[in-house]
């Protein structure tokens, strides 16, 4: 049987990573989270009108780019003959996604970008693409609150990503 002395360290241990990790928006909980809405998010393409057929009317400078499950990075964004260019500051490990889907909310600003490994959604028409390095993959657009779908600890779009 362990000693009082190494139960409580132990017990003290599992506190402290628990309780230092959630408030960075890190763990357990903000990758279940995070898992869990980016799943959410396409299926909001099978709800009717929520599927965008155009970019959004606004282009901003600079977008967060959410790897589902995984890191955010900030982007560039501009207008060109395709539709949008979102551009990737940084470049997500492998496998590397497939395509991005532009999030955005019901007051019609863009939130973010979600990317995700594998093919895109064969009905949803491209808006876009989503430059990493040399590879473009396909950007879909989407019309959803992703209030209720993610972590105010652990946001899929970090504002901090917003700006220069």
């Amino acid at each position: 049987m362990p000693s009082t002395t190494a139960t409580r360290f132990v017990l003290a241990l599992l506190a402290a990573l628990v309780l230092g990790c959630e408030p960075r928006g890190e763990g357990v909980a903000c990758g279940i989270t995070a898992l869990a809405g980016a799943t959410a998010i396409l299926d909001q393409f099978n709800v009717p009108n929520q599927t965008l057929s155009v970019p959004p009317a606004a282009t901003p400078e600079f977008l967060p780019v959410r790897v589902a499950a995984g890191p955010a990075y900030r982007s560039r964004v501009r207008l060109d003959e395709a539709g949008w260019l979102v551009t990737l500051e940084g470049s997500p490990a492998a496998p590397r996604p497939g395509f991005g889907v532009v999030v955005v909310g019901p007051d019609g600003r863009a939130r973010g970008v979600l990317a995700f490994t594998g093919l895109p959604v064969q009905s949803a028409p491209m808006i876009g693409r989503l430059a990493m390095d040399t590879t473009l993959v396909p950007l879909l657009g989407l019309r959803t609150d992703v209030a209720g779908l993610e972590d105010a600890a652990c946001p899929f779009f970090p504002d901090s990503l917003r700006g220069p």
